[in-house]
């Protein structure tokens, strides 16, 4: 038989024990129920077109090349050059990448990075971006041969004495 001092502490234990294992409820989270559907709306009859206007011929939406650059923009450009012609060409990149932060689709800025890339000896990136800068200079000749050329010292820097033959020749075709 069980003394009276350990019936008192199984009382105490077992509820204790056995709320250990029973789900815990959490309290000050209401269970959200979704908004009442709403009712729905009529569909407006179709609009005749006017024959007064005739309507315009669709285009397809061409994204042109960035040609004016914001300020700030511009301004990084100029540190960057300053940067490239006194040597320093980290200071020069890491400009640039700030600059591309702010207009992603400035040709130009891919153009130069790639430039710069080129001259710390990273020629398979200087590759990729200058045919990143290619993909956004869109109709820019200029900008496009200068591309190809890059290309083509990246890619004779490599040793790949065919593919800058190839790139010299889209340059040349620009």
């Amino acid at each position: 038989m069980i003394t009276t001092p350990r019936r008192a502490l199984l009382l105490f234990l077992l509820p204790s024990l056995l709320s250990a294992c029973a789900p815990v409820a959490y309290r000050g989270t209401e269970i959200q129920t979704p908004p009442p559907a709403a009712e729905p709306k009529p569909i407006p009859a179709p609009v005749a077109p006017s024959p007064a206007r005739p309507a315009a011929p669709s285009k397809p939406r061409v994204d042109a090349p960035v040609k004016a650059s914001p300020p700030a923009v511009a301004a990084l450009m100029q540190e960057a050059e300053s940067s490239r012609s006194a040597g320093q060409l980290d200071n020069a990149a890491a400009t640039l990448e700030r600059a591309i932060r702010i207009q992603p689709r400035n040709a130009q800025l891919w153009q130069q990075l790639a430039a710069v890339r080129l001259q710390q000896g990273q020629p398979g990136i200087a590759e990729d971006l200058a045919k990143k800068s290619n993909v956004l200079a869109k109709g820019d000749r200029a900008l496009t041969q200068k591309n190809w050329t890059l290309i083509a010292e990246a890619r004779r820097s490599k040793g790949d004495v065919q593919g800058a033959a190839d790139a010299e020749a889209k340059a040349a075709g620009q």
